[in-house]
């Protein structure tokens, strides 16, 4: 048998062809205008991240991180006092090994006081004193005997002149029965 006519009643038709011809064609059609929407679309995407790269730069690169000439000139200040002191003791320290180990060891050098420096003694001060709500023992009822006392200091301003609040919490101790009583401390 011949292949031809085997597949002669399977032919399909000239309407059916011409159909298949433009569904085909629609569909080529769809395709081309989706690749560009895609196209467009990718372009578009890569335009915000490359926006958005640069945008993170300006905000959170080294310019803001950077310093202005003034900031810069206040460490310069402390740097050459910084390698005086680190020059100074590099130079104890190899004078020391000079002179070998049989010597005492140098002392050490006393720290500054930590924490706040006490306010100048020339500012003029006005006291507070504030004493217990009772002079007499809360247990036995005898009278209490002053035996010291704490002291707060604190800077006070009124616009244009200096002065120093000082308050003063007496501390008071019954002899008989030795219990100790003070007045209430006031939010510093």
């Amino acid at each position: 048998m011949d292949l031809a006519s085997e597949l002669a009643p399977f032919s399909p038709s000239p309407e059916l062809l011409f159909w298949a011809e433009k569904r085909v064609g629609g569909l080529l059609e769809q395709v081309k205008t989706s690749a560009t929407e895609i196209h467009w679309r990718d372009a578009k995407i890569e335009k915000l991240t490359l926006e958005l790269a640069y945008l993170r730069r300006m905000k959170f690169g080294v310019k803001s991180e950077s310093l202005v000439a003034a900031e810069r000139d206040l460490f310069d200040e402390t740097l050459a006092a910084d390698l005086a002191a680190c020059e100074a003791r590099l130079d104890e320290q190899r004078q020391a090994a000079e002179m070998g180990p049989h010597l005492p060891p140098a002392e050490k050098p006393k720290r500054e006081r930590a924490g706040r420096q006490p306010l100048p003694e020339q500012l003029p001060r006005v006291e507070h004193l504030h004493e217990p709500e009772t002079c007499t023992c809360g247990q036995c009822g005898q009278a209490l005997v002053r035996i010291g006392e704490d002291v707060t200091e604190k800077l006070s301003i009124v616009p244009a002149e200096f002065f120093v609040e000082r308050h003063l919490y007496p501390k008071y101790a019954c002899r008989p029965c030795e219990t100790l009583t003070a007045a209430p401390a006031v939010a510093r």
